[in-house]
């Protein structure tokens, strides 16, 4: 059986793409330490991921639907970092070997249930492990077990958080965690291939290889096999079109790209008095080890702030870098300070003040309400918002900005669909539609074992041990399952009530606009 940890990627990097074919020498070869510690160690793929940003604007007046006006704010930039096929699955065995550590370490601390993040967590009351949604459930549920007392919710997020972290205090916690004076040299080659940061912007290594990339091909009838060819590709933006699974081999890249090779300066100070003596900080967003190396890196900050919370009788949870503190609003204060200091002094990492947000509800004559606290002023136009959920006080609710993302997602693959049913050579102008039930609708919502093509099987497939996880409506309705202890209805399941009806819209609209196209 294939381990947890062996996962094969699709994106074209630098080297051919890894294939179950090489399953035995890769699980040889990554498990044996003298070569892990002499591995060297492609470098990342850097590329940029830009999220838009919408908020309502309160002060606009209506349009004439009865809605207000959107206000476009600044696109948060996210830089991701990727790894190499076979470094990649390097970064995965070892982000396991430390996890397994990890879980040991606090086994018997009291913090073992305040880290949640990226972790497998068994799941007490259902099956598998916990994600966001018991997460969130275990901080609402908290306050509704407090309703009796004035309560106050810090919320905040480490300001970039992978971008600052000090590499002695990763190094330490590392050892600490493996419960060794000295890094093993494999584990020390995986952490200087961290710290270094050595990467090669995508676009320079496409404009590089443009002419001669990889790319995925069927054999010249026989669709059932596949062969690597060389091709020409006019515009990055075609790589997944044209199926490219590969910018050169590792040969090609170091004989005729080294020179792309960049790597992150200590600081952005031109100061002649900064050169040499600014500290190197963080490792890269993105790989499959950074998550891990996360929860390792914030032991001591956990094990104080949990400390302090038991003895107060508050709530502290942490999921990467964004945590939530619950107390007595007597006690506001003392934990906004607590987390501010001790991120600096414990972590040597900021959180910023004007992104740290603290809500206070309480019991009143309409019930427990409240709201979010600005300029010392409780205002019930914005709810606590923690890991996509909000919550009023009675009801927990998914954040609208997952609707808008999954309605612009669904539009955008219907345009896609029009785009190509239009084409003269698709004889039959359909959608697709299959795929797109699946990824829009209740019909794709039911979790299943996936079933692929076998020649040798008399139904001419067989069972494998891949799982199809759902869709977004799949994660809606566990959301709604496991929030309704606290609803005691479907309030979630109300929101996303009229997906069908609008999926339903945009297929008619969809055919009337192919049977346009094909018309002309």
């Amino acid at each position: 059986m294939k381990p947890d940890w062996l996962k094969f990627k699709k994106y074209p990097h630098i080297g051919k793409p890894l294939t179950k074919k090489d399953t035995k020498w890769i699980i040889g070869y990554v498990t044996d330490e003298k070569k892990i510690a002499k591995h060297k160690f492609t470098p990342l793929l850097h590329k940029t991921i830009t999220q838009r940003k919408f908020r309502a604007n309160s002060s606009s007046k209506k349009n004439p639907s009865g809605k207000r006006t959107r206000i476009i704010k600044t696109s948060k930039v996210r830089p991701i970092y990727y790894p190499s096929h076979l470094d990649s699955i390097i970064y995965s065995y070892y982000s396991n070997e430390l996890s397994n550590a990890y879980n040991d370490f606090v086994k018997d601390k009291g913090y073992n249930s305040s880290s949640v993040a990226y972790r497998k967590i068994r799941n007490e009351n259902g099956k598998g492990n916990k994600c966001n949604i018991e997460f969130a459930f275990e901080a609402f549920k908290f306050i509704e077990d407090h309703k009796e007392e004035k309560l106050s919710m810090i919320v905040s997020d480490i300001t970039s958080f992978f971008d600052n972290l000090d590499h002695r205090i990763l190094h330490s916690k590392w050892k600490e965690v493996l419960k060794v004076n000295d890094l093993p040299d494999d584990h020390y080659n995986i952490y200087k291939s961290l710290i270094a940061k050595r990467y090669v912007n995508e676009i320079d290594l496409y404009e590089r290889f443009k002419n001669n990339l990889i790319v995925e091909r069927f054999l010249k009838n026989d669709r059932t096999k596949i062969q690597l060819k060389r091709k020409s590709v006019k515009k990055i933006w075609y790589l997944r079109k044209e199926r490219v699974k590969a910018f050169c081999t590792k040969k090609e890249f170091f004989s005729q790209a080294i020179d792309l090779i960049r790597k992150e300066k200590p600081c952005s100070h031109q100061h002649q008095r900064c050169r040499g003596n600014c500290e190197y900080r963080g490792i890269p967003q993105g790989t499959p080890i950074s998550a891990t190396l996360a929860n390792i890196y914030m032991i001591d900050f956990d094990d104080k702030v949990y400390d302090i919370c038991k003895k107060r009788m508050a709530f502290y949870q942490r999921y990467s870098d964004d945590l939530i503190i619950i107390c007595n609003q007597k006690d506001e204060a003392y934990f906004y300070n607590l987390i501010q200091n001790s991120v600096d002094k414990l972590v040597n990492l900021e959180i910023q003040r004007e992104k740290t947000k603290i809500y206070r509800y309480q019991q009143e004559e309409n019930g427990f309400t409240g709201g979010i606290v600005e300029d010392e002023v409780v205002s019930e136009n914005k709810q606590l918002e923690y890991l996509g959920f909000e919550y009023d006080g009675s009801k927990v609710r998914v954040k609208t900005v997952g609707f808008s993302k999954f309605y612009r997602s669904m539009k955008r693959s219907f345009r896609r669909g029009i785009h190509f049913a239009s084409k003269p050579e698709n004889k039959s102008h359909n959608l697709f539609e299959e795929r797109l039930y699946k990824r829009f609708s209740y019909k794709g919502a039911k979790r299943r074992m996936i079933w692929k093509r076998d020649p040798s099987s008399e139904s001419g497939y067989s069972k494998t041990n891949e799982q199809y996880w759902g869709n977004y409506i799949s994660y809606l309705n566990k959301a709604n399952h496991v929030m309704k202890q606290i609803n005691e209805d479907d309030t979630i399941k109300n929101q996303y009530s009229r997906f069908w009806k609008n999926f339903g819209k945009e297929m008619k609209k969809a055919y009337q606009e192919i049977g346009e196209n094909v018309s002309i």
